[in-house]
């Protein structure tokens, strides 16, 4: 019967016929449609904090696989394709793994790409990291603009983490905006083995197209050995962008998923009222 009378309460509908501060004794207790819209922003605000709290510790992305940002993807197919390949010259076998790493070959030697990729994939995380507190204006507003037919959907929806993905929807570009000054500035500001992470990047791709144009005697060049193509630079600030996007989403997801499971994890009065209502 509760649950009845809180989907009732709750709808659209609802909101639409009464005034806000009207909705009382809806099941035990004196709730407030205020005080349910203030609990779920309240949510918002700590889910939000806490992700960008962590995330912007150094190895808040770095030293998570489930954030970690990796290579562009192109690049990261291309060096993937490297791998894959093995040159047979009949006398030796030559293969991927080997040209990534660097090895010599009939007296060519190939410099490798491990180096400079692992210093690539640590710089765009560092500039992850270094953005994150960017986030707080743009959620704080979001948050403050949550209107009463939001809240009602997002509260009731049966999703653990839609008040996430309302707040992904609702603030996707203004969050890319926001960030993407922010990111493009740690890239080229952070130095990863003496040169800046878009310095890095960029030697990296060069590196591998060089490594395809490397001829080997009496063979051919790598990359028609391997019938590999050179690649381009992508955009290094907006791939980074995105992925740093992504990874406090998810964080956020689990945060708001713990608030609504675990009574622990509802830190003050307010957020133990409004989601108790949901166990």
């Amino acid at each position: 019967m509760k649950k009845i009378f809180w989907i009732l309460a709750f709808s659209p509908l609802f909101f639409v016929a009464c005034d806000k501060d009207t909705v009382t004794d809806v099941i035990s207790g004196n709730v407030s449609a205020a005080q349910i819209i203030d609990g779920l922003k309240m949510a918002l605000n700590v889910s939000s904090d806490t992700s960008i709290a962590t995330l912007s510790q150094f190895d808040g992305y770095f030293g998570d696989p489930e954030v970690k940002l990796d290579l562009p993807s192109g690049t990261a197919l291309a060096i993937d394709a490297l791998k894959s390949k093995s040159i047979d010259l009949g006398i030796t076998t030559i293969t991927g793994e080997d040209l990534y790493n660097g090895t010599t070959i009939l007296g060519v030697t190939i410099p490798g790409l491990a180096g400079t990729e692992s210093q690539v994939v640590e710089g765009i995380n560092r500039a992850a990291e270094g953005a994150a507190n960017t986030a707080k204006p743009i959620f704080a507003s979001a948050i403050t603009n949550v209107s009463i037919l939001d809240a009602s959907s997002i509260l009731l929806s049966g999703s653990d983490t839609s008040a996430t993905a309302y707040l992904r929807t609702s603030t996707g570009s203004d969050m890319f905006q926001a960030y993407e000054p922010k990111v493009d500035s740690t890239l080229n500001a952070i130095q990863i083995g003496n040169v800046s992470v878009t310095q890095s990047y960029e030697d990296l791709v060069k590196d591998y197209n060089d490594l395809l144009a490397i001829g080997v005697p009496g063979f051919g060049d790598i990359g028609s050995l391997t019938n590999l193509n050179q690649i381009q630079v992508d955009d290094l600030s907006a791939y980074t962008t995105n992925r740093a996007l992504d990874g406090l989403y998810d964080k956020m997801g689990e945060e708001e998923t713990a608030i609504r499971t675990d009574p622990a994890a509802r830190v003050n009065d307010l957020l133990a009222l409004v989601f108790g209502l949901l166990d």
